[in-house]
Formats: C-alpha cells, sequence, structure tokens
C-alpha cells in the first residue's frame, strides 16, 4: 500500500541519518594504554580542581576527557580506582617537587634558607598549577582526601622542622612551634601566588619571608 511505501521510505531515511551522524560522531583518537592512562588521570585532577574531589566519577571524566565509558573501564575498575590512581600520581609528584627544594634549601646559606624554602615551594606551584590547585585550592570535604592533604601537611611540617635543625637559630627557638607557622605560611602564600598572581607576586612574598623570618636566626 501507499502508506507501507511511506513508512519504509521513512524508516530508510532515519537510518541514513544515524549512519551519517555516527560516521561524523568524533572519536577519541587512538593512543596507547599508558598514554591514555595518563590522559585519564589528568582528566581526574581537571574535574578535582574544576568541581571538587567527590564530583569524581566514570562519568564526569569521560566527559572531560573525551572518551567513552569502556575506555576508562579498559583500564581502571570503578571510579575509586581511577581516583586513587590520580591522587598516588599527583603526590609522588608533588613529594619529588618537595624534596628537590629542600635539598636547594639545605645548600643555601643559612641566613638565606628560609626564603630560598618559600622561593622554591612558589616555584614547584608555577611549575604545576593544577597540581597544587587541587592540593591547595580544591573542595577537600571528602574524608579519604581530605586525610590525605592533612598527612601531607604534616610530612612537610616536619621536614621544616628538620631543616631548621641544621639551621643557625636564636636560643630558645621553639623549633616545631616555628615549622608550624613556616608550613602555614608556605601553603598560604602559594594558594595566594595561585589565586591572586598579579597581586602577590612570587617576589612580593619571598621579599616578605625574608623580613617575617628573621627573628628565627641568630643574631
Amino acid at each position: 500500500s501507499i502508506a507501507d511505501a511511506v513508512h519504509c521510505c521513512q524508516a530508510l531515511e532515519v537510518s541514513m541519518t544515524e549512519t551519517a551522524e555516527r560516521r561524523n560522531r568524533a572519536y577519541a583518537p587512538r593512543m596507547a594504554p599508558e598514554q591514555r592512562r595518563e590522559q585519564l588521570l589528568d582528566g581526574v585532577l581537571q574535574v578535582i580542581v574544576d568541581h571538587g574531589v567527590h564530583k569524581v566519577s566514570i562519568d564526569t571524566v569521560a566527559r572531560q576527557v573525551g572518551v567513552t565509558r569502556p575506555v576508562i573501564y579498559g583500564l581502571f575498575t570503578d571510579s575509586n580506582h581511577l581516583l586513587r590512581a590520580s591522587l598516588d600520581r599527583e603526590n609522588d609528584a608533588a613529594l619529588a617537587q618537595i624534596g628537590e627544594v629542600f635539598r636547594q634549601a639545605e645548600g643555601s646559606d643559612p641566613t638565606e634558607r628560609i626564603p630560598t624554602l618559600v622561593d622554591g615551594f612558589l616555584d614547584a606551584a608555577g611549575e604545576a598549577p593544577l597540581r597544587w590547585r587541587a592540593i591547595l585550592l580544591a573542595d577537600a570535604s571528602t574524608p579519604a582526601f581530605r586525610k590525605r592533604l592533612e598527612r601531607g601537611r604534616r610530612a612537610l611540617t616536619d621536614t621544616i622542622a628538620t631543616l631548621l635543625r641544621t639551621t643557625p637559630l636564636r636560643p630558645g627557638v621553639d623549633i616545631e612551634m616555628a615549622a608550624q607557622a613556616l608550613q602555614a605560611f608556605i601553603y598560604d602564600s602559594a594558594r595566594l601566588v595561585l589565586a591572586e598572581p598579579d597581586r602577590y607576586p612570587r617576589e612580593r612574598i619571598v621579599a616578605y619571608s625574608r623580613k617575617a623570618f628573621r627573628w628565627l636566626l641568630a643574631a
């Protein structure tokens, strides 16, 4: 019948349209597994910075990177696995950066160790702004993520205390309290540099640290 013929023509048109859409759809380019893994972990980091760690999921990362869910499941078992892998990678990279900062501070003139430490930390934040935005500025409402950040702060404070013990200081300086104060100053300074670099340039903060912590040093 005429009705059946019209129906067949409409169905054929729909089928051809769908085929064209599939043909024109952008597909993620093929990558080696390790390259894809790094791309996905970068996507996790961007989601953390933009939306908070609690928004990390297979779907949000897939949209961020521009891949399908099966691509992610080919490398990670679930969203927790994906998140842990990203946090572990960034933690290792941050520790490597901080280790280099402390080596530079230890090798500097004792009177310049604190400014060198502050300058090195701000330089590290500038080298990897996305990493340090996740550490310093992202929503840390998720308990596991918050515990990671707290462990990082404690480790930094302990390392600062170790550095201060090898630095000529005024008699009676409470090294633990001084390390706590310096850690808080470094973290807040890095936040300012990342959030308002024009208002709080690195040079301004380093110059202030040289004056602010001079009282710690032996005369």
